[in-house]
């Protein structure tokens, strides 16, 4: 399975990759990200915030990178994430949330 993990400069994203030992994973994040990648998984960058289009952006790049999940964690992704998930459904994009502890409360990025 391949998932797109947000948040992926944060150290939760980094701990959530051996919490999918068997899977590829996208680390994804806005503004500028590492570009080392490694076997098992790479980093791609989502541009800028813009609030008014969390949702359409992240399935946007679901769908380029050809990913199975994602798994928001910023808190920001979280509701509009959950009011677009049977569209993320609808091209076999699997929706996965975050335990509470994983979430990143961040205002501005």
């Amino acid at each position: 399975m391949k998932i797109l993990i947000t948040g992926g400069k944060s150290a939760q994203s980094l701990k959530l990759i051996k919490t999918f030992a068997d899977d590829h994973i996208v680390l994804a994040d806005y503004g500028d990200v590492p570009s080392f990648p490694s076997a098992r998984y790479y980093f791609i960058s989502l541009g800028e915030r813009n609030d008014e289009i969390i949702a359409h952006n992240l399935l946007n790049h679901c769908l380029n990178e050809g990913v199975d999940a994602v798994l928001p964690l910023h808190e920001f992704e979280i509701a509009d994430i959950l009011k677009s998930k049977i569209l993320f459904e609808e091209f076999n994009i699997q929706v996965l949330m975050p335990e509470k502890d994983q979430i990143i409360h961040l205002t501005n990025i």
